[in-house]
């Protein structure tokens, strides 16, 4: 994920921003799909309550990012 694609989704998701996020780089179901093709499988405002849930659901080799707001201009 470029950090373009990062701001674009911050940008265009308010439901997204301050979220962590987790990431598939291979694509396939999620919340938001990503221009690159990958998509958002999860999020949280919590990095540990995410991270429990990946490991519960037994999901491997995301990226994980945090979603800022947009910086002011």
């Amino acid at each position: 994920m470029s950090q373009s694609e990062l701001q674009e989704l911050s940008q265009s998701d308010p439901d997204l921003r301050e979220h962590w996020l987790a990431i598939d780089p291979q694509g396939g179901e999620g919340i938001v799909a990503l221009r690159s093709g990958a998509v958002v499988v999860d999020c949280d405002r919590e990095l540990d309550a995410l991270c429990q849930r990946l490991v519960d659901e037994e999901k491997t080799a995301l990226t994980i990012v945090y979603c800022a707001p947009p910086l002011a201009s």
